[in-house]
C-alpha cells in the first residue's frame, strides 16, 4: 500500500520527546493554534476520549491544551480558518502534493 498523505496541507515532522516516535504528514494532522475553530474541536475530542475509556491524565492534559489555545488566540493570534491559497486548494482538494 502506496503511503497517502492524510494532512495535505502541511509538510512536517513532529517527535514524542518521551517515546521518540516519529509524526509526519503521513501519520498526523496539523491544526494550528490561531484557527477559530479549534476551539470548537477540543470539548469534542475530550468528550469522544472520555467515551472511549481516555486515563484521566490524557483528559487533564485535553482541558489544560484548551486552555493555553484560548489565551493563545486571545492574546496572540486569532483567525477564521480557510484554505485560499492557490498552492494550498491545488494540494488540499486535488491532491496533487
Amino acid at each position: 500500500m502506496s503511503k497517502e498523505m492524510i494532512d495535505r496541507k502541511f509538510k512536517f515532522v513532529a517527535v514524542n520527546p518521551c517515546n521518540q516516535k516519529v509524526y509526519t504528514e503521513e501519520n498526523a494532522v496539523v491544526f494550528c493554534a490561531k484557527d477559530e475553530a479549534f476551539l470548537d474541536i477540543l470539548p469534542k475530542y475530550l468528550e469522544a476520549c472520555e467515551r472511549r475509556g481516555s486515563n484521566p491524565e490524557h483528559l487533564e492534559s485535553i482541558l489544560l491544551l484548551t486552555g493555553r489555545v484560548a489565551q493563545y488566540q486571545e492574546f496572540v493570534e486569532s483567525k477564521v480558518p480557510d484554505t485560499d491559497l492557490d498552492c494550498e486548494i491545488d494540494r488540499c482538494i486535488g491532491g496533487n502534493v
